[in-house]
């Protein structure tokens, strides 16, 4: 498992701000009403390309999550960046397929009407085995 969520990209601009809730490495995020991250909300809806990132300020790894009220580092990415993410539990994706959110920040098969945050960047498989939290780590390539 890698250590880091940014696996490869040349374009990201990373940032750090107070989190709203507990947060892992590897959660897609938007902003609260309050001005504090969180996980993205909306099922299928637009989401900024922010990616929640390890603490390497303190050795910090994939798995360490952060508190509530923590200051949170996160990757506002570009396209084409790869990202270890989350798939939701349940989801069994091909690599190529177009991704969305799940409204709880992690990444699920698009359906027709809705809009692709990532592609899978190899075949996943989160029917069985899925760690906590109920998701799946995997290679996602933000498009």
């Amino acid at each position: 498992m890698p250590n880091v969520t940014i696996l490869r990209g040349d374009n990201v601009t990373y940032r750090e701000d107070r989190g709203n809730v507990a947060l892992t490495p590897g959660q897609l995020l938007e902003f609260a009403a309050n001005d504090r991250l969180t996980t993205h909300s909306t099922s299928g809806g637009y989401a900024g390309r922010l990616f929640c990132v390890e603490n390497d300020s303190i050795g910090g790894s994939t798995t360490l999550a952060y508190a509530s009220g923590d200051r949170v580092a996160y990757a506002d990415c570009s396209p084409g960046t790869i990202v270890f993410a989350h798939l939701a539990s349940g989801q069994n994706v091909a690599r190529g397929e177009i991704l969305m959110s799940n409204g709880a920040g992690y990444l699920t098969a698009r359906t027709s009407t809705n809009i692709g945050i990532a592609q899978a960047d190899e075949d996943a498989n989160a029917s069985t085995g899925v760690g906590a939290g109920g998701s799946l780590r995997f290679r996602a390539r933000v498009i």
